[in-house]
C-alpha cells in the first residue's frame, strides 16, 4: 500500500530524531517502527483475531443448532477418521 503522509510539528521532530539517532534510516522506516511499536504495546492484531475467533465460534454454534454441522463424540470421531486421540 502506498500512501502520502504529511507530518509537521512534534511528529516530524520525532521522525527526524529517529533518523539522526540511527534508529531508522528513512522516514518510512521510522513510521514502520512506530506502527510495530503500537502493535507491540496494544496487541491490536491479537484483538482483531480474538474478535474473528469469537465470530467464528458463534457461527459454528448457530450452524450446529441449525443442523448444518454435526458434533461427534471422541469415539465417533475416532471411528470415522481412524485417528486416535
Amino acid at each position: 500500500m502506498n500512501m502520502n503522509v504529511k507530518l509537521t510539528g512534534i511528529t516530524e521532530q520525532i521522525i527526524q530524531g529517529a533518523i539522526k539517532s540511527g534508529i531508522a534510516k528513512t522516514k518510512t522506516d521510522a513510521i514502520v517502527i512506530g506502527l510495530l511499536e503500537l502493535e507491540n504495546r496494544y496487541r491490536l492484531l491479537e484483538k482483531m483475531e480474538d474478535k474473528e475467533d469469537s465470530r467464528d465460534a458463534k457461527r459454528i454454534l448457530r450452524e450446529i443448532k441449525e443442523g448444518k454441522q454435526k458434533v461427534y463424540t471422541k469415539e465417533e470421531f475416532e471411528k470415522r477418521t481412524g485417528a486416535k486421540l
